[in-house]
């Protein structure tokens, strides 16, 4: 069925208007998906994406910036928030955005008509380089062989580029060798349609080795100081990310690369410093089945669990299909009724099974958190990623373009992002 276009209601209450291009007869049908698309009640997962909580992260971390430049790391559909709508929201709030692919660039370009400069983090193929150009995107310089095709397709078009070039200094993935970058760097700033306008580097180990940490930003420090004394002084150093941002000042340079804490997570617990982050994200479910087993049932695939009681399971819709882990299979834990309740057997592609005997007032129906604060209890990422032995980041980016994402202001829905409208 084609939904023709879409437009969010202005006042806020989240309703779709469907323009023009519906047929009458479908009318009843299209109304039932409406429904669906912007209805709290009808979501079997969700995670809501608290608008307010990001705008205050990001006022937080310019606090103690000093006037430095902030692109924020939107790759991921932001880290699994919803990169058109992040972007969408936060486009002039912040300096630049980071992505990993075109196809991520283009996306916010021709969706969301983001103005802010857009910087490719990740080496792309040589074949989408003129997409570059059509979309004002800028490319990172990583090897020696992308710059010089960068600079035949720059010259052919006659259209000069910016560019940002990476420098290895410990990270072992991409970036010019360091023991190269001095004089590749060089060979670059004398290509007329190369415009060097940013150098970074990547820090592996911020929040857990500093002493490499220190000697990584020593390194870009004296490669910085010699480009300049051979008269090549680009406009942005940036090296630190979130982890790098809390725990070396020193890393700062002109601009920062945060991701993690403008969504609300520390990296982990080795800071340096702390700082009042409000989670951006919460995912919540529903129960969808409640009953009673005896004493000695199995639950779920592969029968890894047997109840050693008589014992109340509710069913709650939610699974790996979702981006749920499959690895908090008798580990986890999620709140309902404002308790927590412990994950039993097999997470399934689409549903979980929790053990509720405890916890009284259990119905069908009843909203289950994931993710997020209920009552007096809550539940943090990094907290699942411990149970399913893994990181923070991995958790969020994992969660499916199945679970709509809710997006709210002032504690209202402004959009339902789901498989009806992405």
């Amino acid at each position: 069925m084609d939904l023709g276009k879409k437009e969010w209601n202005p006042s806020g209450t989240g309703d779709l208007r469907i323009g023009s291009t519906l047929m009458p007869h479908k009318l009843k049908e299209s109304q039932a998906i409406i429904d669906i698309a912007t209805q709290r009640d009808a979501q079997r997962i969700w995670a809501g994406i608290n608008l307010d909580a990001l705008e205050e992260n990001l006022k937080t971390v310019k606090q103690m910036l000093n006037g430095k430049k902030i692109l924020l790391a939107i790759k991921a559909d932001a880290y699994g928030h919803g990169a058109k709508e992040i972007a969408a929201h936060l486009n002039g709030k912040v300096d630049m955005f980071g992505v990993a692919s075109v196809e991520e660039g283009i996306n916010l370009r021709t969706n969301t008509r983001i103005t802010s400069p857009i910087l490719i983090l990740s080496p792309i193929p040589y074949s989408v380089i003129p997409a570059l150009f059509d979309y004002n995107l800028t490319p990172t310089i990583s090897e020696k062989e992308f710059a010089r095709v960068l600079a035949a397709t720059a010259k052919k078009k006659n259209q000069p580029i910016r560019v940002h070039i990476e420098v290895d200094t410990g990270m072992g993935r991409t970036g010019l060798p360091f023991a190269e970058a001095l004089s590749t760097i060089t060979k670059i700033g004398s290509e007329p349609y190369l415009k060097i306008e940013g150098i970074f580097t990547h820090f592996p180990a911020a929040d857990s080795d500093f002493s490499f940490t220190r000697e990584q930003i020593a390194r870009f420090s004296q490669l910085t100081e010699s480009l300049a004394q051979a008269g090549i002084k680009p406009i942005i150093r940036h090296i630190a990310n979130s982890a790098g941002f809390l725990n070396f000042t020193e890393s700062y340079f002109d601009m920062i690369r945060p991701g993690l804490i403008i969504y609300g997570i520390h990296p982990n617990q080795n800071t340096a410093k702390t700082i009042p982050l409000k989670p951006v994200m919460s995912l919540r479910t529903r129960v969808v089945n409640l009953r009673w087993v005896a004493k000695g049932t199995s639950i779920s695939y592969e029968r890894t669990y047997i109840t050693k009681r008589a014992s109340l399971i509710a069913v709650i819709t939610a699974g790996y299909g979702d981006g749920y882990p499959w690895s908090l299979s008798n580990t986890g834990e999620v709140i309902v009724a404002g308790k927590r309740a412990k994950i039993v057997g097999n997470v399934c592609m689409d549903l979980t099974m929790i053990d509720v005997t405890d916890i009284e007032g259990v119905k069908i129906g009843d909203i289950v958190t994931l993710i997020g604060s209920a009552g007096d209890e809550t539940i943090t990422v990094n907290e699942v990623a411990k149970w399913a032995k893994t990181i923070p980041y991995e958790i969020i980016t994992r969660i499916s373009p199945r679970v709509p994402r809710l997006f709210i202001k002032e504690g209202r829905v402004q959009k339902v992002r789901n498989l009806l409208n992405l």
